[in-house]
């Protein structure tokens, strides 16, 4: 346990047995399932939502939250969808409409090595610590993409190791972007949206493939309806060229999979920088002291988000355009 006082934040531990006793407190609505183990053995846990005994296969959403070890925003953000959800079925008509239609999946830690190292260390970090894995793996940029003419390797991540951005020595080398690639290929999402911190802005990726009419249109929900939700902070969405983002994991499910996928980043820098003891700790950049109030402002625009994301969708993904790129999910071993 740290000696430095995160508060509001809860410990990684904390935060996923909170998360993991979620199936007592609503057990006609939800399921925990373990989907993989970091590389320090430390567990992975996604959390399905959705009327037990509805016939499945339903359609299925997806949320993933602090895959860079210092963004534990992401996370706050994302169990407090999930708790929205499970409080709200039965009770609100837009809550019970979605998950009578559709499952939603939350993985709310995807690198839990990370952030207890952070946390360790009392939110002290370099900007590549903030972000890898036990490995040294930045783990967003470690998804597999296409090799190119005219450039070497299987993304354009950086290839040297020690690097903030650094990629791994090969696709889905850390075994958290392998659980993930697994659960997704199993899945196969209608959507997705990936909790990140810290410039109050939604990263969209750029569409190609035989799908890409539908893709825009599902992504699309982040130009206005998203926004429309968040009573604080409006976030800008950024539209981003592939070539710049190969290795990560938006373009990586929309193009293995089909399923269309943004990156919001919540929050933004604060006044609570201006104290030294906290200027100094990477922690406090990525995360905002005020963590409700963010949480309050992404919450309930998330969930209407889902909603838009499912009818637009259709339900179903989009046609993949790099179909290839999902063997990657079935032929790494761990």
């Amino acid at each position: 346990m740290s000696a430095y006082d995160f508060s509001p934040y809860l410990s990684p531990d904390a935060a996923m047995a909170a998360a993991a006793a979620w199936p007592q407190g609503h057990p006609p609505l939800c399921w925990l399932e373990e989907i993989g183990r970091s590389t320090q053995g430390r567990p992975i846990h996604a959390i399905r939502i959705g009327p037990i005994g509805a016939a499945r296969p339903r359609p299925r959403l997806l949320i993933t939250a602090q895959i860079h070890a210092v963004e534990f925003i992401g996370s706050y953000v994302a169990r407090r969808v999930a708790e929205r959800l499970l409080s709200g079925y039965g009770k609100e008509v837009h809550i019970t409409a979605l998950l009578d239609a559709a499952d939603v999946w939350v993985v709310p830690l995807l690198n839990p090595d990370g952030a207890q190292r952070i946390w360790d260390a009392g939110g002290i970090s370099s900007l590549g610590g903030a972000r890898f894995t036990a490995n040294g793996v930045d783990p967003n940029r470690n998804f597999p993409f296409v090799e190119s003419e005219g450039r070497s390797g299987w993304n354009s991540a950086r290839a040297t190791p020690g690097s903030a951005y650094y990629r791994g020595p090969h696709p889905l080398s850390e075994p958290e972007c392998l659980a993930l690639a697994r659960l997704c290929e199993r899945e196969r999402f209608c959507a997705a949206i990936n909790f990140h911190s810290f410039s109050a802005v939604v990263f969209m990726p750029e569409v190609s493939g035989p799908d890409a009419a539908k893709a825009q249109r599902v992504l699309d929900v982040f130009n206005r309806e998203f926004q429309s939700h968040q009573p604080h902070r409006r976030y800008r969405p950024i539209p981003e060229r592939s070539a710049k983002i190969e290795g990560q994991l938006d373009p990586f499910l929309l193009n293995a999979f089909g399923t269309p996928s943004v990156t919001v980043e919540v929050s933004r820098l604060g006044w609570h920088l201006l104290n030294p003891a906290r200027l100094r700790r990477i922690f406090w950049w990525a995360n905002p002291r005020q963590a409700d109030y963010w949480a309050d402002n992404d919450c309930e625009a998330t969930v209407h988000a889902l909603i838009a994301l499912l009818e637009r969708s259709g339900g179903t993904p989009c046609e993949a355009a790099e179909p290839q790129l999902a063997s990657w999910a079935t032929t790494r071993s761990i």
